[in-house]
């Protein structure tokens, strides 16, 4: 254990009780404490899953892992964490997108402009590499495209492959379905 505050592995829950015999309990990568008030409040959301429209399946941190430069894959859609993500609107026309279970960023690793950089998670910062534009797909009001702002390229399913464990990277825009993205609110 151990480690500064950024890296705690603590889980950050706001517990409620709406009756006398049940417990609601919502888990958040980050809180805000108003010391003043005496208040806990989670900070992020709506969070949302993203769906590859070739494949159906999730965008996913791999094994529900927790460590700098884990992979993103697909995978089934279920209900976990990893699959659940946040669009923190940068107000400049990006957004990082911060997955749930971890709190860290989409991130594309060491910050490659080349074709076939796998996207990663990593705690988040500034870089340029951690955010990306939210593209309309022409003809659909359903997808979008995610185009990493360092590069110019789009968050793409590897191969167009449709098979769970798939690495999602970024390749040269091409509006196939492997680049073309829904995004639900869970």
């Amino acid at each position: 254990m151990g480690g500064t505050v950024n890296d705690s592995q603590y889980v950050w829950s706001s517990l409620t009780f709406p009756t006398t015999t049940t417990m609601t309990m919502d888990y958040s990568p980050q809180v805000a404490i108003d010391t003043a008030a005496g208040t806990v409040a989670r900070v992020g959301g709506p969070w949302e899953s993203l769906t590859a429209r070739n494949s159906g399946r999730c965008a996913d941190v791999a094994n529900y892992d927790f460590s700098q430069a884990s992979p993103l894959i697909q995978w089934s859609c279920g209900a976990g964490a990893n699959q659940n993500f946040w669009f923190k609107d940068l107000g400049t026309g990006y957004v990082q997108i911060m997955a749930r279970h971890s709190g860290k960023c989409l991130d594309v690793a060491d910050a490659s402009t080349a074709d076939g950089a796998a996207v990663v998670q990593n705690t988040c910062t500034t870089a340029t590499s951690q955010q990306w534009k939210v593209q309309k797909i022409t003809g659909t009001t359903t997808y979008i495209g995610l185009v990493a702002r360092h590069s110019g390229k789009c968050l793409d399913v590897t191969n167009r492959s449709t098979a769970d464990g798939t690495t999602l990277e970024q390749w040269t825009c091409n509006n196939g379905t492997n680049q073309q993205w829904q995004h639900t609110t869970v």
